[in-house]
C-alpha cells in the first residue's frame, strides 16, 4: 500500500519540492541521483582541463580560462580540452585546433566562440 511521504517502487527520495501551496516528495529513479552527482560540473572540474594554446617550458599546459589580471589579458582565447585528450593529440592537431579556434571572430553577441576539437576529414 502507498504511504503518504514515500515514493513509489524504483524510485528514491531526492528532497522535496513546492506542489501548489504544498512540500511533496521529489520522486527520482533510483539510478538518476548517482547519475546527477557525477555529471555536470562536478564532472568537468574531476577532468582537468587545459589551454592546449600555451604551452610551459616543461612540457605542461597552463589551466583553462583566462583572469582579469593584465598578465592574462595579453593572451590569446584559450582553446580548453581535458587533460587527457590534449596528452592524447599530437603536435598537428593541436596546432590545428588552436590555430581554427583562434581564426574565428571571438565573443559574438556576448558567447564564446566553439570550434571542433577535431577537423573534419575531408
Amino acid at each position: 500500500m502507498y504511504k503518504r511521504g514515500t515514493c513509489w517502487e524504483g524510485y528514491v527520495q531526492a528532497g522535496m519540492k513546492k506542489k501548489g501551496n504544498k512540500m511533496v516528495p521529489n520522486c527520482v529513479p533510483s539510478g538518476s541521483v548517482k547519475k546527477m552527482r557525477e555529471g555536470g560540473l562536478t564532472k568537468w572540474f574531476r577532468q582537468k582541463w587545459v589551454d592546449i594554446g600555451s604551452k610551459k617550458a616543461d612540457g605542461s599546459y597552463a589551466k583553462c580560462g583566462r583572469s582579469k589580471q593584465a598578465a592574462d589579458a595579453k593572451r590569446k582565447y584559450p582553446k580548453c580540452v581535458p587533460l587527457a585528450k590534449a596528452r592524447a593529440m599530437s603536435e598537428g592537431q593541436r596546432k590545428s585546433a588552436v590555430a581554427r579556434k583562434r581564426a574565428k571572430p571571438q565573443g559574438v553577441g556576448g558567447k564564446p566562440t566553439n570550434v571542433k576539437t577535431f577537423a573534419k576529414k575531408s
